[in-house]
């Protein structure tokens, strides 16, 4: 069964949690009504722009194919989703990034200063609704909390390494693959964890779900690269991260693998790029061209088709009833370059 079949019956029921999640406040409220429609009105702005809700919907489908409370794995869900949105929104002001699937990010639509508001709470109120909302059960809110707070400090560290990896006179794969993993992972991992955890599932499973989170991190942080190159990324042309100076997945594999002094005078443009630099459509094309001539795309390619493979693996362990299929049909998902 495909990964939408797995994922559809649950999508009103998370999209509702989602607006409960940002609408979420202390007993009694202190901020004005107008302020407080103000803030959820930001958010679901930055919300507008799409997205498939994939961190939203992964907890209730895999609860569902394991015979489990699906209720309560929507509120979970929700809570990740809005942390994840919550992260982009910090990301796209630090990054300078204009367009978000193809649609104005919410910075440049209302400013930086309010985008950073919006981007606070949704880093804030889900932390409040795992560790109060009355649809989770009580002995497992406290460990949903520790988990969701724990996986995005985690990501907001891969974050601090990604914007130093433009920086950087030649990081290495390994140090991209390290910062991939604190950067997307912490948060899919919260989404197998965290559904292990409303199982009521041993600490084997939670570790083998946890292993699964970080293969699908990795290999969904490749897979991004790989759109951006593949020019399918919703952020326009083809090259958005190499106009930003970012040294990608891809960019890394090829500059170990192709002629010295070219590698040398791509990296002289990619500094360039980062210090502000705006590289001519031309030059974009004439280096995405010369990453995948050298291999940086076939690297990219099997690194991806390998970290899904080992989460396959993984998957019998963390979901024995069945929610191993809805790994399955993830792994497939993420395997299709196709945005």
């Amino acid at each position: 069964m495909s990964l939408k079949r797995w994922l559809r019956p649950h999508i009103s029921t998370v999209l509702t949690e989602i607006s409960a999640v940002i609408a979420a406040r202390s007993t009694p409220p202190w901020a004005r009504p107008d302020d407080d429609g103000r803030l959820r009105d930001l958010c679901g702005q930055h919300l507008s722009t799409g997205g498939k809700r994939l961190r939203a919907l992964l907890p209730p489908a895999l609860v569902a194919a394991e015979g489990g409370d699906t209720a309560a794995a929507c509120v979970l869900g929700a809570c990740i989703e809005v942390l994840h949105n919550g992260t982009l929104v910090h990301d796209d002001i630090q990054d300078g990034d204009e367009l978000r699937r193809g649609q104005p990010t919410l910075w440049r639509r209302v400013g930086a200063p309010q985008a950073i508001n919006a981007g606070d709470v949704m880093l804030v109120a889900p932390l409040l609704v795992a560790s109060s909302s009355p649809k989770l059960p009580v002995h497992v809110r406290a460990t949903l909390a520790a988990l969701l707070a724990g996986a995005v400090t985690e990501t907001i560290r891969g974050q601090v390494g990604d914007l130093d990896l433009k920086a950087d006179d030649m990081p290495t794969l390994d140090h991209a693959n390290g910062i991939a993993l604190a950067k997307t992972a912490p948060l899919f991992a919260a989404c197998l964890e965290g559904a292990v955890i409303l199982l009521d599932g041993d600490e084997a499973r939670r570790n083998a779900a946890r292993e699964i989170g970080r293969h699908v991190g990795v290999a969904f942080q490749v897979r991004d690269d790989l759109l951006d190159v593949l020019g399918v990324k919703g952020r326009g042309a083809a090259g958005a991260d190499l106009r930003e100076g970012k040294p990608s997945w891809p960019v890394l594999a090829a500059l170990v693998r192709g002629p010295e002094e070219e590698a040398e005078e791509f990296q002289k443009l990619l500094d360039r790029a980062h210090h502000g630099y705006r590289p001519s459509p031309q030059d974009v094309e004439k280096w995405l061209a010369w990453v995948n001539e050298h291999g940086g795309v076939s690297a990219a390619q099997l690194a991806l088709d390998e970290s899904l493979q080992q989460a396959r693996d993984l998957a019998e362990i963390a979901f024995p009833k069945g929610g191993a299929t809805v790994v399955g049909a993830l792994c497939d998902r993420l395997a299709e370059l196709d945005g």
